[in-house]
């Protein structure tokens, strides 16, 4: 069976049923999500939950490292390779298990060393159990899932996995209790469950469709080309995120919590945009190197997200505040003052995603890191002017000039693409996905 070419090619679920089913694994994930860290909140003291937050920053910037980028370039490889797409991803995750035990592992021992010698001996050991989940994120083939076309998987497996994960908290409330290092190894377990079973779900899927064995790819190509969209995505986390360190040396905490809850209200509006960019992407890998195909289905994707940034920065606007303040249990000015600038920001991102999220499957990772390297350096700049004078405010435009930046810079680099093929004159046709 190949990605490209054979009769599963043709075969995926409509636009709407598979943006619906990503978005259905995305619900579920941060549904799951809210009622785990709502119990967690309620059974551990302060200190425990203060200090099993410090560990989880920590060790999930290393579950981004393992991942090794390959949930931004996996599909492109699967349709580069066609025939058996399993042998790809078996290799795939035996990188992301030498990234993990050769780069994770000692970073996560000095790490843990760094938090033990300064008297934080408890955020230590979580650090050290916390390396369960990114061996755990090593065997995730959420991206064989996309290139397949199957979100009906996915959304049963995630909630499989934090199902299994909230019934071990609460069946070992008492030990979690005494020792809150297991909690990110009962995390790690009901992932693991999770993404093994879709691995089983997806290569019954394969194999039913007698596939034949593909192109050979190199370990070093795919390990240079994960790498280097795994950076961007480093560098987007701390772009999208450590505008709160610098804003904590110039307002009051309080004033930090409030940017912080209409941060991640964005963080989970661009989960949905990503959910969109998993619908279209089998069809846009396949048309990757046929310009008229490409643009014609980029148009396709492009509108749709700026249909749904509209929406969702609308509903940011109206509704964003009104989310804070139930969240908050009281009136919350700042939050109230940062939404606007927000919702507008969503709106701009909606504009970059297509253009920024495609450049990896194009083979422009280079470019996508550095374009995200440019917006994070202007964002440090701007910061260091608007945050003394504007506080949480002048954070939130320092995003939105950041963003817009990056919007123009993607869409330049996705229409040099298509000029590079213009140039190269048309290539027989798109390998064709039908919806």
């Amino acid at each position: 069976m190949s990605l490209a070419g054979t009769d599963h090619a043709h075969a995926l679920p409509p636009v709407w049923a598979r943006f619906l089913g990503y978005l259905s694994a995305d619900g579920l994930t941060y549904l799951l999500g809210f009622a785990i860290y709502g119990w967690l909140i309620r059974i551990l003291a302060d200190r425990q939950y203060g200090q099993l937050s410090i560990a989880t920053s920590i060790y999930q910037v290393l579950m981004v490292l393992a991942a090794l980028g390959l949930d931004l370039v996996g599909p492109r490889l699967i349709a580069e390779a066609g025939g058996d797409p399993i042998p790809i991803v078996l290799r795939g995750q035996r990188i992301r298990l030498s990234v993990c035990l050769g780069v994770c592992g000692p970073a996560t021992a000095v790490l843990a060393i760094i938090y033990w010698h300064i008297g934080q001996g408890q955020v230590a050991v979580v650090i050290v159990a916390g390396f369960a989940m990114v061996l755990a994120r090593t065997v995730d083939v959420s991206y064989l899932a996309v290139a397949l076309g199957m979100p009906g998987a996915l959304a049963r497996t995630r909630a499989l996995g934090l199902g299994l994960y909230l019934a071990a908290l609460l069946l070992f409330t008492p030990i979690v209790l005494r020792m809150v290092w297991i909690i990110p190894v009962l995390n790690a377990i009901g992932m693991y469950a999770g993404r093994v079973q879709l691995l089983r779900i997806l290569r019954r899927r394969v194999q039913g469709g007698g596939a034949a064995p593909g192109k050979q790819i190199r370990t070093s190509d795919i390990a240079w080309r994960g790498a280097k969209a795994s950076s961007g995505q480093l560098l987007m986390l701390a772009y999208q995120t450590l505008d709160v360190v610098l804003l904590a040396k110039y307002v009051p905490a309080e004033s930090v919590g409030q940017y912080a809850m209409v941060s991640r209200l964005y963080l989970f509006g661009t989960a949905v945009l990503t959910c969109l960019m998993n619908t279209f992407l089998p069809e846009l890998v396949a048309a990757a190197d046929d310009r008229e195909q490409l643009a014609r289905r980029f148009k396709r994707f492009a509108l749709a997200s700026i249909c749904l940034g509209g929406i969702g920065a609308a509903l940011f606007w109206t509704a964003g505040p009104l989310a804070c303040e139930t969240l908050g249990h009281r009136h919350l000015t700042i939050a109230r003052q940062v939404t606007p600038v927000y919702a507008l920001l969503f709106l701009v991102m909606a504009v970059c995603n297509p253009f920024l999220s495609l450049l990896p499957s194009l083979h422009k990772s280079g470019a996508y890191v550095g374009g995200i390297a440019g917006a994070a350096a202007m964002l440090g700049y701007v910061d260091v002017f608007l945050v003394p004078r504007f506080g949480p405010v002048g954070a939130a435009f320092g995003q939105l000039i950041a963003t817009s930046f990056l919007a123009v810079f993607g869409a330049t680099a996705y229409l040099s693409h298509i000029r590079g093929l213009n140039r190269a004159g048309a290539p027989g046709p798109a390998r064709g996905y039908s919806s």
